[in-house]
């Protein structure tokens, strides 16, 4: 098979078989060069090149499965093409050959990631075997790479998965307390439309008055006002029940702490506890599916009820922050603390988080209540993990706990 001109450079390659991996030769001399080429050409694509310009800019412009790099060019030290080679690509299996060896080069020519070192002369058969085993090598790390790519998306889909169903469970929980909340706007407009009824046979019996159409007036913006107050339930259940859709999307912070304190008015755990609401900056705001962040506030807040016991006082609220503290409880690999952020708060008057406690609070099926799963607090933790924010917890024995969770903001 004859040499195909690759660059104006010179770089040569043997054979054009797409399925066969590429073998970069680097050396300045032609004897070893051509030799290396034909004991190779049979199972490689062989790229040749006289000097180690020539190697680098063929290995930018072409993948390379392995290349054999001689230490001692012209140009160019053969230590110094490996380390532009690996920048490139880090998975290039590099063989470096030379009849000049020094410690400090063999030292080199390691740090950079070299596979091994030989000595000119070289022997066929063991440069042969050499180069079957770097890319076996090369072929494990390839397949470890894809394996661990299709584990973490297969963890991201369970994560999501488990947060999904985590956030039906609560749904489930919480339509009761919804129903129950729908129940006294309904009992209002039936009395309304009671007193209507009364007024309009009135009308019709010919005992109208200037004062009975103004009755009617006000009970039917009565009605449409608790109309209003029954769809906003509504809405606000729909809110977090409802399954991600297709693209996050730019949301108000005030909203979703009115309609989490809501929702958590309504959890049967609420026995009767104080929900303190703090007002929101209207124009805080940040990206994200409402229904995740009203998981993320819905689960901490039921924490704390049951660390209530179901009666005490539950703050929430949401601010712009400067800065997240150094300390905090869990953060993301993602988490910048130089971006704009805002901070989540939900905080209670409980007997507290103990220390020994304090450290394990965000690991899956860790709790400390009989009945409890110990997943709460663990999708709060993956929740905050795919919006790269942080956690901070403060808490001590009988002085109640309080969390913030720190997420990108919105500018």
């Amino acid at each position: 098979m004859g040499l195909t001109d690759l660059t104006n450079g010179g770089v040569k390659s043997a054979g054009s078989n797409g399925h066969k991996p590429t073998l970069l030769i680097v050396d300045d001399e032609a004897g070893p060069r051509e030799s290396l080429r034909i004991v190779f050409k049979d199972r490689f694509n062989c790229a040749t090149a006289t000097c180690g310009r020539e190697g680098v800019d063929y290995a930018r412009a072409h993948a390379v499965d392995a290349a054999i790099l001689d230490i001692k060019m012209p140009d160019m030290s053969g230590v110094d093409v490996l380390k532009e080679i690996k920048e490139i690509d880090p998975h290039t299996e590099c063989i470096m050959l030379t009849g000049y060896e020094t410690l400090e080069t063999a030292r080199a020519a390691i740090r950079y990631g070299a596979s091994d070192y030989l000595h000119k002369p070289f022997d066929v058969f063991f440069i042969r075997d050499l180069v079957d085993k770097c890319m076996t090598r090369r072929r494990q790390k390839h397949t470890a790479e894809e394996t661990l790519k299709s584990l973490q998306q297969m963890n991201e889909e369970l994560s999501q998965e488990l947060a999904q169903q985590n956030r039906a469970v609560t749904a489930g929980v919480i339509s009761a307390g919804v129903v129950h909340e729908l129940n006294n706007p309904l009992t209002i407009i039936a009395g309304y439309a009671q007193l209507l009824s009364r007024d309009l046979t009135a009308l019709q019996a010919g005992e109208s008055s200037g004062a009975t159409s103004q009755n009617l007036q006000q009970r039917l913006a009565n009605i449409q006002r608790e109309i209003d107050r029954c769809k906003d339930i509504a809405r606000r259940f729909l809110s977090f029940s409802r399954s991600r859709q297709d693209a996050p999307e730019v949301i108000g912070v005030a909203f979703l702490i009115e309609d989490a304190a809501e929702l958590v008015k309504a959890h049967p755990r609420n026995q009767g506890v104080e929900i303190v609401l703090e007002p929101a900056e209207p124009e805080l705001k940040l990206k994200a599916f409402p229904g995740e962040i009203l998981q993320i506030l819905i689960n901490l807040s039921v924490n704390a009820l049951e660390a209530m016991q179901g009666k005490g006082r539950l703050r929430l609220a949401a601010a712009s922050v400067a800065a997240a503290p150094a300390d905090v409880a869990y953060r993301s690999p993602q988490f910048d603390a130089q971006k704009p952020l805002l901070a989540l708060t939900v905080g209670d008057n409980g007997p507290g988080i103990p220390a020994e406690t304090l450290q394990k609070i965000f690991q899956p099926y860790f709790t400390t209540k009989e009945q409890g799963t110990g997943l709460g607090l663990a999708i709060v933790s993956e929740l905050v993990n795919q919006y790269a924010g942080a956690v901070a917890v403060q808490s001590a024995p009988g002085q109640g706990a309080t969390i913030n969770v720190f997420l990108p903001r919105e500018s």
